[in-house]
C-alpha cells in the first residue's frame, strides 16, 4: 500500500480523494498522506473506508453491507 502511495503523489493533477477501502491499522491513513504528499503538487485528502467482512459470507457482505463507515479528518471529502 505505501509504494502505491509513492507513485501516486507524481499522478495527481488535481484536488482528489484517496480512500483506503480495507481494514488497517490505526495511523495508516496519515501515513498514507505522508507518502503522497512527498511528491503531490496539488492538494488532496486521505479517508478511510474499512471493510467488515466475515469469513464465509465475505461477498454477500460486500454486496450488501450492514454498515458503511466512512472516517476522514477534513471538511472537503465529508461533503
Amino acid at each position: 500500500m505505501l509504494k502505491v502511495a509513492d507513485d501516486l503523489g507524481h499522478l495527481l493533477d488535481r484536488y482528489a480523494v484517496i480512500i483506503d477501502k480495507s481494514t488497517v491499522p490505526v495511523g495508516t491513513a496519515e501515513k498514507v498522506h505522508a507518502r503522497i504528499a512527498k511528491n503531490a503538487k496539488v492538494d488532496f485528502d486521505v479517508v478511510s473506508n474499512p471493510e467488515f467482512l466475515r469469513e464465509g459470507v465475505a461477498v454477500e457482505d460486500f454486496m450488501k453491507p450492514d454498515r458503511v463507515v466512512i472516517g476522514t479528518n477534513s471538511e472537503r471529502p465529508a461533503s
